[in-house]
Protein backbone atom coordinates (compact mmCIF):
# COMPACT_ATOMS: atom_id res chain seq x y z
CA UNK A 1 0.00 0.00 0.00
CA UNK A 2 1.62 3.29 -1.07
CA UNK A 3 1.70 6.66 0.91
CA UNK A 4 -1.53 8.01 -0.64
CA UNK A 5 -3.49 5.18 0.03
CA UNK A 6 -2.39 5.46 3.68
CA UNK A 7 -3.31 9.15 3.90
CA UNK A 8 -6.66 8.70 2.63
CA UNK A 9 -7.13 5.61 5.31
CA UNK A 10 -5.62 8.36 7.90
CA UNK A 11 -7.87 10.82 6.98
CA UNK A 12 -11.11 8.67 6.45
CA UNK A 13 -10.75 7.33 10.16
CA UNK A 14 -10.19 10.52 11.62
CA UNK A 15 -13.28 11.78 10.18
CA UNK A 16 -16.51 12.45 12.15
CA UNK A 17 -18.56 13.33 9.29
CA UNK A 18 -19.25 9.58 7.67
CA UNK A 19 -22.16 8.22 7.95
CA UNK A 20 -21.09 4.59 8.61
CA UNK A 21 -17.83 3.14 10.30
CA UNK A 22 -15.38 1.59 7.92
CA UNK A 23 -14.98 -2.01 8.17
CA UNK A 24 -11.99 -3.36 9.87
CA UNK A 25 -9.98 -4.20 7.16
CA UNK A 26 -6.02 -4.86 7.75
CA UNK A 27 -5.00 -1.65 5.85
CA UNK A 28 -7.53 0.53 8.44
CA UNK A 29 -5.51 -1.39 11.42
CA UNK A 30 -2.55 -0.21 10.08
CA UNK A 31 -3.78 3.48 9.56
CA UNK A 32 -5.25 3.06 13.17
CA UNK A 33 -1.30 2.18 14.10
CA UNK A 34 0.58 5.00 12.39
CA UNK A 35 -1.74 7.64 13.68
CA UNK A 36 -1.17 6.29 16.83
CA UNK A 37 2.85 5.98 16.40
CA UNK A 38 2.51 9.58 15.09
CA UNK A 39 4.51 8.43 12.57
CA UNK A 40 4.51 10.49 9.06
CA UNK A 41 5.31 9.09 5.82
CA UNK A 42 6.74 10.48 2.48
CA UNK A 43 4.21 10.95 -0.33
CA UNK A 44 6.33 12.31 -2.96
CA UNK A 45 9.37 15.01 -3.33
CA UNK A 46 11.08 17.17 -5.80
CA UNK A 47 14.46 17.67 -6.06
CA UNK A 48 15.06 15.66 -2.92
CA UNK A 49 12.37 17.81 -1.05
CA UNK A 50 10.36 15.46 0.27
CA UNK A 51 6.09 16.06 0.72
CA UNK A 52 4.78 14.72 3.78
CA UNK A 53 1.37 13.18 4.44
CA UNK A 54 1.32 15.80 7.00
CA UNK A 55 1.52 18.47 4.19
CA UNK A 56 -1.14 16.40 2.06
CA UNK A 57 -3.46 16.61 5.38
CA UNK A 58 -3.01 20.33 5.90
CA UNK A 59 -4.05 21.17 2.14
CA UNK A 60 -7.52 18.75 2.63
CA UNK A 61 -8.68 19.15 6.08
CA UNK A 62 -10.58 22.11 4.93
CA UNK A 63 -12.17 20.82 2.75
CA UNK A 64 -13.59 17.46 4.44
CA UNK A 65 -16.80 18.54 5.26
CA UNK A 66 -17.48 19.59 1.68
CA UNK A 67 -15.90 16.66 0.46
CA UNK A 68 -17.67 13.86 2.32
CA UNK A 69 -21.14 15.45 2.82
CA UNK A 70 -24.40 13.15 1.52
CA UNK A 71 -21.65 10.42 -0.02
CA UNK A 72 -21.13 7.08 0.96
CA UNK A 73 -17.72 5.42 2.31
CA UNK A 74 -16.97 4.11 -1.53
CA UNK A 75 -17.68 7.96 -2.54
CA UNK A 76 -15.57 9.35 -0.03
CA UNK A 77 -12.66 7.60 -0.39
CA UNK A 78 -12.83 8.19 -4.18
CA UNK A 79 -13.12 12.34 -3.41
CA UNK A 80 -10.36 11.81 -1.32
CA UNK A 81 -7.84 9.57 -3.02
CA UNK A 82 -9.06 12.21 -6.11
CA UNK A 83 -8.20 15.53 -3.24
CA UNK A 84 -4.96 14.14 -2.35
CA UNK A 85 -3.62 13.03 -5.49
CA UNK A 86 -4.66 16.91 -6.44
CA UNK A 87 -3.01 18.38 -3.43
CA UNK A 88 0.59 16.13 -4.04
CA UNK A 89 0.55 17.55 -8.02
CA UNK A 90 0.23 21.15 -6.66
CA UNK A 91 3.28 20.60 -3.99
CA UNK A 92 5.37 19.34 -6.43
CA UNK A 93 4.45 22.38 -9.14
CA UNK A 94 4.99 24.94 -5.86
CA UNK A 95 8.34 23.28 -4.85
CA UNK A 96 9.49 23.11 -8.39
CA UNK A 97 8.33 26.81 -9.55
CA UNK A 98 10.10 27.73 -6.13
CA UNK A 99 13.29 25.90 -7.24
CA UNK A 100 13.48 27.65 -10.26
CA UNK A 101 13.24 30.33 -8.46
CA UNK A 102 16.16 30.24 -6.48
CA UNK A 103 18.46 28.69 -8.93
CA UNK A 104 18.74 32.33 -10.72
CA UNK A 105 17.56 35.04 -8.22
CA UNK A 106 16.72 36.36 -5.24
CA UNK A 107 13.70 37.90 -3.22
CA UNK A 108 14.19 41.17 -2.14
CA UNK A 109 13.41 41.14 1.88
CA UNK A 110 11.18 44.29 1.63
CA UNK A 111 8.61 42.42 -0.26
CA UNK A 112 8.43 39.52 3.05
CA UNK A 113 8.99 42.07 5.66
CA UNK A 114 5.72 44.32 4.06
CA UNK A 115 3.61 41.36 3.68
CA UNK A 116 4.25 40.48 7.17
CA UNK A 117 3.62 43.48 8.57
CA UNK A 118 0.54 43.82 7.06
CA UNK A 119 -1.01 40.74 8.32
CA UNK A 120 -0.09 42.23 11.56
CA UNK A 121 -1.94 45.27 11.15
CA UNK A 122 -4.61 44.02 9.37
CA UNK A 123 -5.24 40.57 11.55
CA UNK A 124 -3.73 41.01 14.97
CA UNK A 125 -4.36 45.01 15.22
CA UNK A 126 -0.37 45.66 14.78
CA UNK A 127 0.16 43.82 18.05
CA UNK A 128 3.38 41.70 17.27
CA UNK A 129 2.59 39.47 20.49
CA UNK A 130 -0.77 38.16 19.46
CA UNK A 131 0.86 37.32 16.36
CA UNK A 132 3.42 35.34 17.46
CA UNK A 133 1.13 34.15 20.01
CA UNK A 134 -0.98 32.77 17.25
CA UNK A 135 1.74 30.94 15.21
CA UNK A 136 2.82 29.00 18.26
CA UNK A 137 -0.95 27.66 18.66
CA UNK A 138 -0.14 26.50 14.48
CA UNK A 139 3.10 25.13 15.50
CA UNK A 140 4.84 27.82 13.80
CA UNK A 141 7.69 30.09 14.83
CA UNK A 142 8.38 33.33 12.90
CA UNK A 143 11.11 32.16 11.11
CA UNK A 144 9.15 29.18 9.95
CA UNK A 145 6.28 31.89 9.30
CA UNK A 146 8.20 33.90 7.06
CA UNK A 147 9.76 30.92 4.85
CA UNK A 148 5.82 29.99 4.30
CA UNK A 149 5.42 33.74 2.95
CA UNK A 150 8.59 33.93 1.12
CA UNK A 151 7.61 30.53 -0.50
CA UNK A 152 3.90 32.16 -1.11
CA UNK A 153 5.57 35.40 -2.82
CA UNK A 154 7.99 33.74 -5.09
CA UNK A 155 5.62 30.66 -6.40
CA UNK A 156 3.32 34.16 -7.05
CA UNK A 157 5.56 35.81 -8.67
CA UNK A 158 6.56 32.84 -10.96
CA UNK A 159 3.06 32.37 -12.13
CA UNK A 160 2.49 35.73 -12.85
CA UNK A 161 5.65 35.70 -14.98
CA UNK A 162 4.45 32.95 -17.09
CA UNK A 163 0.93 34.13 -17.44
CA UNK A 164 1.80 37.85 -18.69
CA UNK A 165 3.97 36.00 -21.41
CA UNK A 166 0.02 34.25 -22.20
CA UNK A 167 -1.40 38.23 -22.43
CA UNK A 168 -1.20 38.89 -25.91
CA UNK A 169 -3.94 36.86 -27.94
CA UNK A 170 -3.50 37.46 -31.88
CA UNK A 171 -6.98 37.92 -33.64
CA UNK A 172 -6.98 34.38 -35.20
CA UNK A 173 -7.11 32.46 -31.97
CA UNK A 174 -10.27 35.19 -30.81
CA UNK A 175 -12.01 34.37 -34.01
CA UNK A 176 -11.30 30.62 -33.68
CA UNK A 177 -13.03 30.68 -30.35
CA UNK A 178 -15.87 32.47 -31.62
CA UNK A 179 -16.76 30.29 -33.97
CA UNK A 180 -16.49 27.32 -32.08
CA UNK A 181 -18.60 28.56 -29.07
CA UNK A 182 -21.11 30.29 -30.83
CA UNK A 183 -23.91 29.11 -29.22
CA UNK A 184 -22.65 30.85 -25.67
CA UNK A 185 -23.46 34.24 -27.61
CA UNK A 186 -26.86 33.58 -28.48
CA UNK A 187 -29.37 35.90 -27.20
CA UNK A 188 -33.20 35.78 -26.42
CA UNK A 189 -35.13 39.17 -27.94
CA UNK A 190 -33.69 41.34 -25.19
CA UNK A 191 -34.28 44.48 -23.59
CA UNK A 192 -32.17 47.48 -22.45
CA UNK A 193 -33.84 49.31 -19.93
CA UNK A 194 -33.85 52.26 -16.74
CA UNK A 195 -35.72 52.48 -14.37
CA UNK A 196 -37.38 54.33 -11.41
CA UNK A 197 -38.78 52.68 -7.94
CA UNK A 198 -41.07 54.93 -6.35
CA UNK A 199 -42.79 53.50 -3.00
CA UNK A 200 -45.49 54.85 -1.24
CA UNK A 201 -44.43 57.18 1.57
CA UNK A 202 -45.11 56.32 5.54
CA UNK A 203 -47.23 59.15 5.49
CA UNK A 204 -49.20 59.63 1.73
CA UNK A 205 -51.83 57.50 1.22
CA UNK A 206 -51.96 55.11 -2.65
CA UNK A 207 -53.80 58.43 -4.03
CA UNK A 208 -50.94 60.58 -3.04
CA UNK A 209 -48.31 58.41 -3.77
CA UNK A 210 -49.70 57.74 -7.23
CA UNK A 211 -50.07 61.78 -8.44
CA UNK A 212 -46.66 61.81 -7.16
CA UNK A 213 -45.29 59.01 -9.31
CA UNK A 214 -47.23 60.34 -12.66
CA UNK A 215 -46.56 64.03 -11.79
CA UNK A 216 -42.65 62.29 -12.27
CA UNK A 217 -43.20 60.14 -15.14
CA UNK A 218 -44.96 63.57 -17.14
CA UNK A 219 -41.98 65.70 -16.35
CA UNK A 220 -39.30 62.56 -17.74
CA UNK A 221 -41.37 62.64 -21.15
CA UNK A 222 -41.17 65.97 -21.26
CA UNK A 223 -37.83 67.52 -19.74
CA UNK A 224 -39.04 70.66 -19.67
CA UNK A 225 -41.19 69.83 -16.51
CA UNK A 226 -38.28 68.55 -14.46
CA UNK A 227 -36.91 71.87 -12.56
CA UNK A 228 -40.84 72.18 -11.91
CA UNK A 229 -41.18 68.87 -10.39
CA UNK A 230 -37.73 69.04 -8.50
CA UNK A 231 -39.09 72.41 -6.40
CA UNK A 232 -42.66 71.16 -6.66
CA UNK A 233 -41.11 67.61 -4.27
CA UNK A 234 -38.44 69.53 -2.87
CA UNK A 235 -35.50 67.26 -4.25
CA UNK A 236 -32.31 69.20 -4.48
CA UNK A 237 -29.52 68.41 -7.08
CA UNK A 238 -26.65 66.48 -5.26
CA UNK A 239 -24.68 67.04 -7.59
CA UNK A 240 -24.50 69.73 -10.61
CA UNK A 241 -25.08 68.20 -14.10
CA UNK A 242 -24.99 70.13 -17.80
CA UNK A 243 -28.55 68.56 -18.04
CA UNK A 244 -31.63 66.63 -16.58
CA UNK A 245 -32.46 63.65 -17.42
CA UNK A 246 -33.51 59.97 -16.84
CA UNK A 247 -30.41 58.92 -15.45
CA UNK A 248 -29.60 61.72 -13.63
CA UNK A 249 -33.27 61.81 -11.87
CA UNK A 250 -33.15 58.10 -11.28
CA UNK A 251 -29.99 58.51 -9.45
CA UNK A 252 -31.65 61.15 -6.78
CA UNK A 253 -35.18 60.10 -6.56
CA UNK A 254 -35.43 56.09 -7.20
CA UNK A 255 -35.62 53.72 -4.05
CA UNK A 256 -34.55 50.41 -5.82
CA UNK A 257 -30.44 48.82 -6.45
CA UNK A 258 -30.32 50.76 -9.81
CA UNK A 259 -30.74 54.21 -8.58
CA UNK A 260 -26.77 54.69 -8.41
CA UNK A 261 -26.30 53.49 -12.23
CA UNK A 262 -29.06 55.63 -13.29
CA UNK A 263 -31.68 52.57 -13.10
CA UNK A 264 -29.79 51.11 -15.74
CA UNK A 265 -30.39 47.48 -15.36
CA UNK A 266 -28.51 46.49 -18.08
CA UNK A 267 -29.93 43.76 -21.26
CA UNK A 268 -32.63 41.85 -20.11
CA UNK A 269 -34.40 38.70 -21.84
CA UNK A 270 -37.46 40.57 -22.48
CA UNK A 271 -39.48 36.52 -21.28
CA UNK A 272 -37.71 36.86 -17.96
CA UNK A 273 -39.22 40.41 -16.92
CA UNK A 274 -42.72 40.77 -15.25
CA UNK A 275 -45.42 40.02 -18.17
CA UNK A 276 -46.78 43.32 -17.19
CA UNK A 277 -43.15 45.35 -17.71
CA UNK A 278 -42.86 43.19 -20.57
CA UNK A 279 -45.69 44.50 -22.58
CA UNK A 280 -45.15 47.94 -21.67
CA UNK A 281 -41.82 47.95 -22.83
CA UNK A 282 -43.04 46.17 -25.88
CA UNK A 283 -45.06 48.83 -27.10
CA UNK A 284 -42.46 51.83 -26.16
CA UNK A 285 -40.20 53.04 -28.83
CA UNK A 286 -36.33 53.18 -27.71
CA UNK A 287 -35.96 56.20 -26.05
CA UNK A 288 -39.65 56.76 -24.38
CA UNK A 289 -40.90 57.07 -21.76
CA UNK A 290 -43.88 55.11 -19.77
CA UNK A 291 -46.52 56.10 -17.49
CA UNK A 292 -46.19 55.04 -13.65
CA UNK A 293 -46.97 51.74 -13.36
CA UNK A 294 -48.99 50.85 -10.21
CA UNK A 295 -47.94 47.74 -8.27
CA UNK A 296 -49.71 46.69 -4.80
CA UNK A 297 -47.96 44.27 -2.87
CA UNK A 298 -50.06 42.64 -0.35
CA UNK A 299 -48.70 44.06 3.27
CA UNK A 300 -46.25 46.11 1.59
CA UNK A 301 -46.24 50.24 0.77
CA UNK A 302 -47.79 50.25 -2.93
CA UNK A 303 -44.72 50.73 -5.54
CA UNK A 304 -44.48 52.44 -8.54
CA UNK A 305 -42.25 51.93 -11.79
CA UNK A 306 -41.60 54.15 -14.39
CA UNK A 307 -39.56 52.64 -17.08
CA UNK A 308 -37.50 54.00 -20.57
CA UNK A 309 -36.78 51.82 -23.23
CA UNK A 310 -33.11 52.04 -24.39
CA UNK A 311 -32.95 49.25 -27.28
CA UNK A 312 -34.48 45.92 -28.04
CA UNK A 313 -32.62 43.36 -30.18
CA UNK A 314 -34.19 40.32 -31.53
CA UNK A 315 -33.42 37.31 -30.67
CA UNK A 316 -30.29 35.68 -32.47
CA UNK A 317 -26.66 35.74 -32.54
CA UNK A 318 -24.39 38.43 -30.87
CA UNK A 319 -21.29 39.26 -33.01
CA UNK A 320 -17.69 40.23 -31.90
CA UNK A 321 -18.34 43.71 -33.61
CA UNK A 322 -20.23 44.43 -30.45
CA UNK A 323 -17.51 45.88 -27.84
CA UNK A 324 -19.02 43.96 -24.89
CA UNK A 325 -18.74 40.99 -26.83
CA UNK A 326 -15.24 40.93 -28.11
CA UNK A 327 -13.61 41.45 -24.61
CA UNK A 328 -15.60 38.81 -23.41
CA UNK A 329 -14.24 36.61 -26.11
CA UNK A 330 -10.82 38.24 -25.51
CA UNK A 331 -10.72 37.57 -21.37
CA UNK A 332 -12.35 34.01 -22.37
CA UNK A 333 -8.88 33.36 -24.69
CA UNK A 334 -6.47 34.87 -22.43
CA UNK A 335 -7.75 33.27 -19.54
CA UNK A 336 -7.18 29.94 -21.69
CA UNK A 337 -3.58 31.08 -23.00
CA UNK A 338 -2.63 31.58 -19.71
CA UNK A 339 -3.89 27.92 -18.28
CA UNK A 340 -1.66 26.22 -21.23
CA UNK A 341 1.27 28.08 -20.50
CA UNK A 342 1.49 27.87 -16.68
CA UNK A 343 0.06 23.82 -17.52
CA UNK A 344 3.44 23.53 -20.31
CA UNK A 345 5.64 25.27 -17.90
CA UNK A 346 5.09 22.97 -15.07
CA UNK A 347 5.58 20.12 -17.85
CA UNK A 348 8.38 21.36 -18.75
CA UNK A 349 9.89 21.96 -14.65
CA UNK A 350 9.14 18.13 -14.47
CA UNK A 351 11.23 17.29 -17.74
CA UNK A 352 14.21 19.21 -16.18
CA UNK A 353 13.98 18.63 -12.56
CA UNK A 354 13.78 15.12 -10.46
CA UNK A 355 10.31 14.29 -8.87
CA UNK A 356 9.32 11.30 -7.20
CA UNK A 357 6.20 9.36 -5.76
CA UNK A 358 5.46 6.76 -3.14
Amino acid sequence: MNALSIFCLLLGTSSLMLAQALPKTPERILAERILELNIDQIAGGANGQPITLSDLRSQVYPFLAEIGQGKSNAEFEKLLGEYGRSSLEEIINRQLAITEFKAGGKIVSFYIDSDIEDTIRRDYGGDRNRFVASLRVQGLTPMSYRKLIEDRIIFEHMISQIRRSALEVGPGKLQAYYDTHQADFSRKESVQLRQIALRQGASETVAEGKARAEAWAAALRDPAKLPATLARFKVSLTKKTPELGFAEIAEIISTDDYAKQGGDTGWQPLEELNERVGGVLRQLKDGEVSEAQQFDIPGSPTIWFILKREGLKAAGTDTMDDPKIRSLVEERVRSQEMDKAVKKWFAELRAKHYVEYR
